[in-house]
């Protein structure tokens, strides 16, 4: 399964997180996956193209994005049209991938 994590404060995104596999077909072949994936790799081109003073990590298995300003109105945007459309996979996929929120 896919665990997405979001910690928010005032209704900024101050970070998301994401992990895992989902699992849905063999690699190679899973659609979940990939469009995760997409949407990830999407969120961290759009951070760097803008310069949003975000902190973006890619490894194995995990991406994560940490806030270090708050009132990149631009950063704010990319991330929540981003969780929009990760929300989007898992209304379709909820065995496959699991969205959490925090407020911090």
């Amino acid at each position: 399964m896919i665990q997405i994590f979001i910690q928010t404060n005032n209704n900024c995104i101050v970070s998301l997180d994401i992990k895992g596999h989902a699992e849905f077909d063999e690699h190679g072949k899973d659609l979940v996956c990939a469009g995760v994936s997409s949407i990830a790799i999407g969120l961290l081109n759009a951070l760097e193209e803008f310069k949003t003073g975000y902190d973006c990590q890619m490894q194995d298995n995990e991406i994560k994005v940490v806030a270090n300003n708050l009132n990149n109105k631009e950063a704010q945007i990319i991330l929540k049209t981003g969780i929009i459309q990760l929300q989007t996979i898992q209304e379709s996929y909820k065995a496959y991938i699991k969205i959490s929120k925090q407020e911090v």
